[in-house]
């Protein structure tokens, strides 16, 4: 009786290869390490590094919440790190040089779409496919569509095109991501909105509908939570920011991060980060309800029973000098003494 030749999974699917360029056995896929940073600590912890190439990225919140500084600043740290090339589908016309600039956006190595040139989701599948098609495969590329809300729609409005929004977004993202490979990174800003009638439980959708989640890797919820004012000239200046984590591609979903967005200078890396080590239980807030509803408080590391630092969380660089063992290279487990912050003050 012939002996039974045992089965080769690696030959077999290195024989495959040829004819399926992805395919390799588990234990021998190189994955990605490259990830772009939001520059902001606080955030990039809650992602598990920050944002992966090879994967798609959704950012919902309502107008002001730093969806296009977030994605700018994404775009520039791809840039920064990789020489990424930036592809722009500015829908809502609201790119802007100089504050694209500031933010550390190579301007030379972007090229921006304007809504005439993509009216519709099909003219701007077919401009990407275009434009991805001639770019070399050893190139970076960071693309994003602000916002996939803001498309017009496609053909005569009647009962008979209920649903067809829905069904072109699944369109591209169908035709897109089949031409992604390691080496991109696509983002997408989707707005987020009210229902109407709903009285219970939650009363916001996002503009996009339900469909483009289905497709991406990272979900980031971002909510308006404190104006930032100028006590003395009563000019707003910024926003404190909630965003939430709902889907990311190693950690677990639904970490919540605080940090202030600020309108001319953007985010700072270590904007929140002592917010975060507050919730965690690593620092605690001299006045509670102060902290909670996003006042300048005074923040205490208690040293020991009779020894406490005092200082401001928004010089927290001077802290981590001092301390280094709290400059986090994971998000922080949970320490006694943290706090719940969902209760985070009311909106202003």
């Amino acid at each position: 009786m012939a002996e039974k030749k045992e089965f080769n999974l690696k030959a077999f699917a290195k024989r495959l290869k040829k004819q399926y360029n992805s395919m390799n056995v588990a234990s021998q896929d190189n994955e990605p390490k490259e990830y772009i940073s939001t520059k902001n600590k606080a955030l990039d912890l809650a992602l598990c590094g920050g944002i992966s190439f090879g994967y798609v990225a959704e950012w919902a919140g309502f107008s002001q919440t730093g969806k296009t500084t977030l994605m700018q600043l994404l775009l520039a740290d791809a840039q920064e790190k990789y020489g990424a090339i930036g592809i722009w589908l500015d829908r809502e016309n609201a790119w802007d040089n100089d504050r694209a600039e500031s933010l550390g956006v190579d301007l030379d190595n972007t090229i921006i779409l304007k809504p005439v040139d993509i009216p519709t989701v099909t003219s701007a599948t077919i401009a990407l496919k275009a434009i991805l098609k001639d770019i070399p495969e050893d190139k970076y590329v960071f693309i994003v569509i602000d916002s996939l809300s803001s498309f017009k729609k496609e053909g005569k409005d009647d009962k008979s095109d209920m649903g067809k929004k829905a069904q072109e977004f699944h369109n591209i993202f169908r035709d897109v991501l089949t031409l992604m490979n390691d080496r991109m990174s696509f983002h997408f800003s989707n707005h987020r909105t009210y229902k109407i009638g709903v009285m219970f439980g939650d009363n916001t959708t996002t503009v996009g509908g339900e469909g483009p989640k289905f497709y991406t890797t990272y979900r980031i919820q971002l909510e308006d939570r404190k104006q930032i004012i100028n006590n003395k000239s009563k000019e707003i200046l910024g926003n404190w920011i909630k965003a939430t984590v709902i889907k990311t591609r190693k950690g677990p979903g639904y970490r919540s991060v605080f940090f202030p967005h600020k309108y001319k200078s953007g985010i700072d890396y270590y904007g929140g980060y002592g917010r975060l080590l507050v919730n965690r239980g690593y620092l605690k807030p001299k006045n509670k309800t102060d902290f909670k509803s996003f006042k300048q408080v005074t923040v205490i590391h208690e040293i020991d029973e009779e020894n406490k630092k005092e200082f401001s969380e928004f010089e927290i660089e001077k802290f981590l000098e001092e301390y280094p063992q709290f400059n986090f290279d994971e998000y922080p487990e949970f320490n006694e003494g943290g706090f719940d912050d969902e209760d985070d003050g009311e909106e202003s």
